[in-house]
């Protein structure tokens, strides 16, 4: 979710602020306010929420993946730069977590906010991380089990 903040000058620099996306009932409600009033826009994503089974795959197979590879690998390791100064940082599933979030965001130009992900926005980060891993790191993930909950009842 963003949170767009604005002073009312005009109907029009607050669509502006928006994008230029024209809605009319954004604008007619805008226009029954007076100048100077301040507020705030939530702007969501339309679409269904993610799902808790798409998230667990996401913890449960990706992630732990993805720190073993990293731990074998020795060619790779998570660093951070600080200015001229390196840190290699504890392979943990949070570390990896905000580590392909990161290139995500590099390599797309959007940062995933898995709080208020879409099903598309969660299936397609998921994509992103599958196909990054197996190119930079040679692993396979395994593809979702759509029998886990009949197997885990048996």
């Amino acid at each position: 979710m963003e949170k767009l903040q604005f002073t009312l000058t005009n109907r029009i620099s607050v669509l502006e602020r928006l994008g230029g996306f024209d809605w009319t009932a954004l604008g007619v409600l805008l226009s029954t306010w007076t100048p100077g009033t301040k507020g705030y826009i939530t702007a969501h994503k339309v679409g269904k929420p993610k799902s808790p089974e798409q998230l667990g795959w996401y913890y449960a197979v990706i992630l732990p993946e993805a720190v073993k590879a990293f731990a074998v690998n020795k060619d790779f390791s998570l660093t951070l730069e600080l200015g001229d100064k390196r840190v290699e940082v504890e392979l943990t599933l949070d570390n990896m977590d905000n580590f392909l979030k990161l290139r995500y965001a590099a390599m797309t130009g959007e940062y995933v906010n898995k709080a208020d992900m879409t099903m598309a926005a969660c299936a397609a980060f998921e994509d992103w991380a599958i196909s990054w891993l197996a190119t930079w790191l040679k692993i396979q993930i395994p593809p979702p089990d759509p029998d886990w909950r009949q197997k885990n009842e048996a």
